[in-house]
């Protein structure tokens, strides 16, 4: 079934859906422990019932948690209730113009099950969007949000459905997991036991029975283990899962990036070896956080974290880390250690609060097994965070050179402190560019095909080269170098971000869809060439050597 008749069977069948409100109750702390390790399968992958509550939390509301409730308890209470929740405004509607065609008011940043289905203004906007994705035209940014606002009302129907995958396959051949209503495969008596134990578990959660829902949630999760033990995951795996959901290790380490590089201002400012010494101790605490927590991705997902853009969000600061603290063990000045981790704690923190997926999702089939796919964009991300760390070092010169701040010889040797970072980078994205080359031949059968990627990545490239080369032949100097990192880093914003989500191209995570440009970019360009011109009018009215 294509998917375009998967969405309007859903269409047809919530329109036909009764609806009414209940009242809702508290679920206990006992039962969500027994259910929150219960292994679910969704999204290619079989992960803990946790997991999939945040997930579906955030694919919907677009946050994941609902208020301070445990994700667990909301999304239980939704398959248990449903007509609770389809009153409630679970569906997120960030786009203004989308918020006016469906009627609701410009602040209103969510609408409920209920108004969806009654107004029905969702629906009749879909016939149009659906043909032209047929004549595979382009979308243009509003029909591409409604698409998005569908496939969250379709998410949220799935769940008031109990459309959940919890039961592993009769055969061992297979390997689709099934809902407790598509059970055939199954004997007659072993069907029963599964509705059974679901009906109770549903029962005593909506009517508040603390009780009997946690008898119900160990007989649920025993029955369906029961079914087929060879094709459920082993504890110790669901066990890290939620360890790894409720520990929040990249929230901690940029905490402690942000500790370290307080203590490394104060060692740059005032040269304190103390403060260097605590201050890189803090640095790789955080650092050894930070790579748990992406072993730990691995281990989860069975890959490398190549899959989606959000892993290249948590690789690019760590690269950009261990680069500084090797140079630190070289010149043991500060500034690495205090721009990597001023990098770190940046991207960390744009991570968990710009819209992208956090989930650990399975490779695509047509990308497993792809050495060169892994050795590719390992290379080619770790090359942003040498070039990143080179930026925040562009700045660190910057700024004291505006501040008027330090001597001639502390000028020179935090220009060397920049060249070399650059050269590191220069060397990783070169690297990168080749391995994609042989990764295309590979899969593609040519080396190059000008995609907007490759392109980008090759003037990006060509600049910074053009950067080392000028250096190096004295062509430019000091804050000359500083001020062309800087300008480098919009190339590289453009390489990383912008082609991946605003063009067309065998790299775009969005398909070249139009999406709104967020603010955040919008006021970082601005201020970023504000500062440019600040500095640049400082350096041709100096005449001071830097």
């Amino acid at each position: 079934m294509t998917r375009h008749r998967r969405l309007w069977g859903v269409v047809v069948g919530v329109a036909l859906m009764g609806l009414g409100p209940s009242a809702h109750a508290a679920v206990a702390r006992e039962t969500l422990d027994i259910i929150r390790r219960m292994p679910v399968q969704h999204q290619g992958r079989v992960k803990p019932f946790d997991s999939f509550a945040w997930e579906t939390l955030q694919s919907i509301t677009g946050a994941a948690q609902w208020g301070r409730q445990d994700p667990v308890e909301t999304v239980l209470s939704m398959l248990a209730d449903p007509d609770h929740w389809q009153a409630e405004p679970l569906i997120a509607v960030p786009f203004r113009p989308l918020r006016e065609a469906l009627g609701l008011g410009p602040k209103t940043s969510h609408v409920s099950y209920n108004d969806l289905v009654g107004t029905r203004k969702l629906m009749r906007m879909l016939p149009a969007i659906v043909q032209k994705q047929q004549r595979e035209e382009k979308l243009s940014m509003l029909e591409q949000e409604t698409m998005d606002a569908f496939e969250r009302f379709a998410a949220l129907s799935s769940v008031f459905e109990h459309k959940l995958h919890v039961v592993p396959p009769a055969s061992s051949t297979e390997q689709v997991w099934v809902t407790i209503a598509e059970t055939k495969d199954y004997p007659q008596e072993r069907q029963q036991a599964f509705r059974s134990a679901w009906t109770a578990l549903a029962t005593a959660v909506r009517d508040g029975q603390s009780a009997a829902s946690i008898s119900a949630a160990q007989q649920l999760v025993q029955t369906l283990r029961s079914a087929n033990p060879a094709a459920a995951p082993p504890a110790w795996r669901l066990e890290l899962e939620v360890f790894y959901n409720h520990a929040a290790p990249f929230h901690i380490a940029r905490w402690i990036y942000a500790l370290a590089c307080l203590l490394l201002g104060v060692m740059v400012a005032k040269t304190d070896r103390r403060a260097w010494q605590l201050g890189m101790g803090v640095l790789a605490g955080a650092c050894a956080i930070h790579a748990a927590g992406i072993l730990t991705r691995v281990v989860l997902g069975g890959r490398p974290p190549v899959s989606n853009f959000y892993e290249t969000m948590l690789w690019l600061p760590f690269v950009g880390v261990v680069v500084a603290m090797i140079f630190e063990g070289v010149y043991r000045v500060g500034y690495f250690g205090f721009a990597a981790s001023v990098l770190a704690g940046i991207t960390l923190l744009l991570a968990d609060h710009v819209p992208l997926d956090s989930s650990i999702t399975p490779v695509v089939a047509v990308l497993r097994s792809n050495l060169w796919l892994t050795i590719h964009v390992l290379t080619i991300v770790a090359s942003y965070g040498a070039l990143a760390l080179a930026t925040v070092l562009a700045h660190v010169y910057a700024g004291l050179y505006l501040a008027r701040r330090g001597t001639r010889d502390s000028f020179e040797s935090l220009e060397l402190f920049l060249y070399r970072t650059l050269q590191v980078g220069v060397v990783l994205l070169a690297a990168g560019i080749m391995l994609g080359a042989v990764w295309a031949n590979a899969s593609w059968g040519r080396y190059w095909g000008w995609d907007p990627k490759e392109t980008w990545a090759l003037i990006t490239l060509l600049w910074f080269l053009a950067v080392l080369h000028g250096r190096f032949a004295g062509w430019i100097t000091g804050i000359g170098v500083a001020l062309s990192t800087i300008g480098g880093f919009f190339l590289l914003l453009m390489t990383y971000y912008g082609v991946s989500f605003y063009l067309v191209g065998l790299h775009s995570y969005a398909g070249g869809h139009a999406k709104p440009l967020p603010a955040l970019l919008i006021g970082y360009v601005i201020a970023e060439v504000t500062f440019l011109a600040i500095v640049g009018a400082a350096a041709l009215r100096s005449k001071r050597p830097a």
